[in-house]
C-alpha cells in the first residue's frame, strides 16, 4: 500500500470526519472506489496492449531482457584485447 500505519489511518479519518462530514463519506468512498477501479482497468488495458504488440512483433527477447549467454557478445568482448 502506501505504508501507511494505524495512527496516520485514524488521523485522516478524523480529517474526513470533520471536513467532509459524516453523511458524505459513504458517497466520497464510493467515488473513490470507481476511480481506484478505474485506474486499475486502465492500468490492465495498457498492460495487455504492451504485451500484445511485443507478441506481434515478436519483441520477446527486450522485454524478458537480454540474454547473458549470447554469442555475439561473447565475440564482442573478445575483440577487445588489451593493447
Amino acid at each position: 500500500m502506501l505504508d501507511f500505519g494505524w495512527a496516520e489511518l485514524l488521523l485522516i479519518m478524523a480529517v474526513a470526519v470533520l471536513v467532509i462530514g459524516p453523511q458524505e463519506i459513504p458517497d466520497m468512498m464510493r467515488v473513490l472506489g470507481r476511480g481506484v477501479r478505474r485506474l486499475q482497468y486502465v492500468k490492465f488495458a495498457l498492460s495487455r496492449q504492451f504485451d500484445d504488440f511485443m507478441k506481434e512483433h515478436d519483441l520477446e527477447d527486450l522485454r524478458n531482457g537480454i540474454d547473458p549467454d549470447r554469442d555475439d557478445k561473447k565475440e564482442d568482448d573478445s575483440g577487445t584485447g588489451t593493447e
